[in-house]
């Protein structure tokens, strides 16, 4: 009743528009969570907040965010820009993943193309039950027009994607994709668990870090370069300075629980592992010295892909890549969720 007398809602379900930085920011909230998305670069999601308790899972880089078109490198970095511009939260991988490479005669950079454009987005549901947006883009350098819709519903702490990639091209197209939400504090401490159901595998790559290069595992246990056994489902203190880098494979399930023992709330995704395969684990726990991060970056990624290859180059030379032929369209549906411990 009371909402005849209202304008502009500021409970249930609702949106909001605004601009932050000089950058097209919108938020999408209910009871429980809070969504804010940086639609003007890479519809990056830079806050997932738990709101009974205040906290954002995100982790929030000492870079903080920055405007691309304020921002002018003194030096073009070989990789792209995206790393002068990464302010931590989740970015979407695509159609690169990792290094820099070259694809049919395009200059991809580090993360892919969508990471770093402004997407247009439109509003497709905005009731007290549920509110939905619609962003899409078109890639610049190869000829993809990705899509997504993202969902909150009342008094449910899920935030669900449903997305698909077209190739808008006259020829077969092969493309790398992932997911990289990256949390912190104040949710991410060494009281934090990872949840991965099944008799998975730890699988290394030729990257120098405390594991052994090229190496396999049964999840979570791994011996590392000085024969330490590790439980890699504990996540470190930050002062142990220990940088970790690998895949999870062999999944049962595509889904994942980070949970504070001592908040008792938990971060977590939920996807189609026919398309995404593969957890790639970033934990570098401030272990690296130099740049970009200066031993700064106390944080924990783990991000659905579709492959464990580096760049897009090694991703097809290793057949890993996804093909997909002129005019097909590619569908698929995340979930990224809270659970608070505390009431169960």
């Amino acid at each position: 009743m009371y909402e005849n007398y209202l304008h502009q809602r500021n409970y249930a379900c609702r949106i909001k528009e605004y601009v932050y930085e000089g950058l097209k920011v919108l938020s999408m909230e209910n009871e429980l969570i809070k969504v804010s998305i940086l639609v003007d670069k890479g519809t990056d999601i830079y806050e997932f907040i738990y709101k009974p308790k205040d906290i954002d899972f995100m982790w929030h880089s000492f870079n903080g965010i920055r405007n691309p078109q304020k921002y002018v490198p003194t030096k073009e970095h070989p990789g792209g820009s995206f790393l002068d511009y990464y302010q931590g939260g989740w970015q979407e991988l695509f159609p690169n993943i990792g290094e820099p490479c070259s694809y049919m005669g395009a200059d991809l950079g580090t993360h892919g193309e969508v990471c770093m454009l402004p997407w247009e987005y439109t509003i497709v549901t905005d009731t007290l039950d549920q509110i939905s947006v619609k962003f899409w883009v078109r890639t610049v350098r190869t000829p993809y027009l990705l899509e997504k819709t993202f969902t909150i519903k009342r008094n449910d702490p899920v935030l669900y994607i449903d997305e698909q990639v077209t190739n808008e091209g006259s020829t077969e197209m092969q493309f790398a994709w992932g997911h990289h939400p990256a949390v912190g504090p104040m949710f991410l401490d060494d009281s934090c668990i990872i949840h991965i159901n099944g008799e998975c595998k730890i699988k290394t790559t030729d990257i120098p870090m405390i594991l052994p290069k090229n190496s396999e595992f049964s999840w979570p246990y791994a011996k590392d370069i000085n024969g330490r056994v590790r439980d890699l489902s504990k996540v470190l203190h930050p002062g142990e300075k220990t940088y970790m880098e690998y895949a999870v494979t062999d999944l049962a399930e595509g889904k994942y629980c980070i949970e504070n023992k001592t908040l008792q709330i938990g971060f977590g995704m939920e996807w189609d592992k026919d398309l995404f395969p593969y957890i790639w684990i970033w934990a570098p726990n401030c272990g690296q010295d130099g740049y970009p991060w200066y031993g700064r970056n106390y944080t924990l990624a783990l991000e659905p892909w579709s492959t464990i290859y580096s760049n897009l180059e090694k991703v097809i030379d290793n057949n890993q890549g996804i093909r997909i032929q002129p005019g097909e369209t590619i569908r698929t549906q995340l979930k990224a969720f809270a659970i608070d411990f505390s009431e169960k």
